[in-house]
């Protein structure tokens, strides 16, 4: 039965790693994923990218309306009246007839002067629109930071599971080795179940483990709004080389900071929208100054009379069309007097409104700040951690080298043997964690410096 247990997990794990010798056609076929494929991929079809694409083209439209508003407008209006009973003449004398009108006419009207309400407005919309090109590469930067995540949340998960694996193969050599211990009479019986116990209690972890990556390429393709994720691997850059080079690159907080604060898009959507803010107050202001209007029209109409005396006829519609023509062409202003207050009070909410954006303003600056020191830190502590896991890693090595010779020549029991392999297993999976939390922690403050994450260093 245990042969049976045995071989399911070998066919599990061969199926997760793809390393099986009848998924090797299977793999070939498969598409080997960049970080740079990935990111790119994600910004195409992630849904709300596309949404705050949808709403820069929005306010582009928005952008185009208020700039075509200083245009005059055309309109035409056309009418066919019938009247029946006592109605007027031509001549304005009510008598009883039957009788139809038709109308025609055509204006125009246009602006000139409003107190600058277009300019500032069209200037206003621009700065929304700007920072609604901010709000988009804010976005795409979250996700490409999220997706940058998952992807070393696979490499991680891929060398946790190999951990598993060889924490298996030393399991299965302990079972040789304590099958040799009890045949010569140095260790009891009881030494061997306990190593079959410990190898039947791997195999359920290495199980674990691939779940775990099975896992992790689901959130990394979900997150890349990939269909078809059993068709997915990504590729294994080389993590020694980027971690030194990321050690060696780390940016000073200052630095980072002083870069953040003139290029982040959320500093700049801000600023855009403070500047837009300070235009909507002098749109209300607008509202103290007269407007002036200039408009012109044409109108013509023709009369029928259905009911004339004997004798008489309706005037042609060419000769009507001559008579009845009419033009005009005038200017307008509206001075306003008192509105209720109406308009000190919109200056009044557009004065708050400013001072509200400079709040926003100022504390998205603070939250960066924040933000930079705390990156610079995590990646600092991050990488301190990494090269202590490191030399404890290499003491459990030099440990559990030592112990294995103990217990081979039977001068160590199974239980000092499993303890100090156990920590073995532990050193290493905590030098993987280290290595790639200071990997994603480098990359964070990296972004903060300018670098872009497409063209990062993880890139194989």
């Amino acid at each position: 039965m245990k042969k049976g247990m045995v071989a399911y997990t070998l066919c599990f794990l061969f199926f997760a790693l793809g390393a099986s010798e009848g998924k090797v056609l299977a793999q070939e076929k498969k598409k080997v994923w960049t970080l740079e494929e990935c990111i790119w991929f994600g910004l195409e079809n992630n849904v709300e990218v596309k949404q705050y694409e949808l709403a820069k083209e929005n306010q582009e439209i928005t952008v185009e309306t208020t700039r075509y508003s200083r245009l005059p407008n055309l309109n035409a209006n056309m009418g066919q009246t019938f009247y029946f009973g006592r109605t007027p003449d031509r001549g304005g004398v009510y008598q009883d007839q039957t009788g139809s009108n038709a109308s025609l006419g055509i204006n125009s009207s246009v602006t000139l002067f409003n107190g600058f309400r277009i300019g500032h407005q069209i200037k206003a919309e621009r700065m929304e629109l700007l920072a609604a090109v901010e709000d988009l590469n804010r976005a795409r930067e979250d996700l490409s930071l999220a997706i940058t995540g998952y992807y070393l949340q696979v490499l991680l998960t891929k060398e946790l599971l190999q951990i598993a694996l060889d924490q298996l193969d030393l399991n299965k050599k302990q079972i040789e080795q304590t099958q040799w211990l009890v045949e010569g009479g140095k260790s009891p019986e009881s030494d061997l179940y306990e190593a079959r116990s410990t190898y039947a209690q791997q195999q359920m972890r290495v199980t674990d483990a691939a779940g775990n990556l099975q896992l992790a390429l689901l959130e990394l393709t979900q997150s890349m709004n990939l269909e078809d994720p059993e068709a997915f691997e990504i590729a294994a850059p080389l993590v020694s080389e980027m971690i030194q080079k990321e050690a060696y690159a780390l940016a000073l907080p200052a630095r980072a900071f002083a870069h953040s604060v003139l290029e982040r898009p959320a500093i700049k959507a801000a600023t855009y929208r403070l500047e837009g803010s300070e235009r909507q107050l002098q749109i209300a202001r607008s509202a103290y100054y007269p407007s002036l209007n200039l408009g012109a029209g044409y109108s013509n109409s023709y009369y029928y009379n259905y009911t004339l005396a004997t004798g008489m006829s309706n005037a042609s519609f060419a000769d009507q069309l001559a008579q009845n023509r009419a033009q005009s062409i005038g200017l307008s202003i509206d001075i306003p007097l008192f509105n209720r207050m109406a308009t000190r009070n919109r200056v009044r909410s557009a004065r708050l409104q400013v001072k509200n954006q400079e709040l926003i303003l100022n504390k998205a600056k603070q939250d960066l700040f924040k933000e930079v020191q705390q990156a610079y830190y995590n990646a600092v502590v991050a990488y301190e951690k990494y090269v202590a896991s490191q030399a404890a890693a290499e003491a459990a090595r030099k440990a559990y080298d030592f112990e294995e010779q103990k217990y081979t020549a039977g001068r160590s029991d199974i239980y000092a043997f499993e303890a100090v392999r156990t920590r073995l297993t532990s050193a290493r999976s905590e030098l993987a964690q280290s290595k790639f939390n200071f990997l994603f922690r480098s990359r964070i403050l990296a972004f903060y410096n300018g670098e872009d994450l497409i063209q990062s260093s993880l890139l194989p």
